[in-house]
């Protein structure tokens, strides 16, 4: 199952979030520091960042810049209460708060379900196997 560093700085959000994707069958590394968050991303693999877009110690959208600087096939998913002109020209896609578990979960699963960037395009026009 695919690993999910959720970083927020709000315990009960990140509770939140850490029960109703595990209870998905996810496997979820949470913190409250973004700093912490970068050094458990060097040590395991982290199939996505989902990450609160406002933090004292980090904005999101650097933490996912930094995390995605070593390990460009993170996907990222940003949350936020608020409508942010920053967020929203990030590129990444965004959540917001507040949101049920289904809507994470929903959410959660689009974004891992894109194809990654890195992945190899199907040669197209080849044999067929008739």
């Amino acid at each position: 199952m695919p690993a999910i560093l959720v970083v927020d700085d709000e315990d009960d959000i990140r509770s939140f979030i850490q029960a109703a994707l595990e209870e998905r069958g996810y496997r979820v590394l949470a913190t409250r520091d973004p700093q912490h968050a970068l050094r458990i991303a060097t040590q395991e693999p982290i199939h996505l960042l989902l990450t609160d877009v406002v933090m004292p110690l980090m904005k999101g959208t650097e933490l996912a810049r930094r995390l995605q600087a070593f390990s460009p096939s993170t996907r990222v998913l940003l949350m936020s209460a608020y409508t942010l002109l920053e967020a929203t020209a990030s590129g990444y896609t965004n959540l917001a708060k507040p949101f049920t578990a289904d809507t994470l979960a929903e959410r959660v699963q689009h974004v891992l379900d894109q194809p990654s960037p890195f992945a190899r395009p199907r040669p197209q026009g080849g044999p067929s196997d008739g």
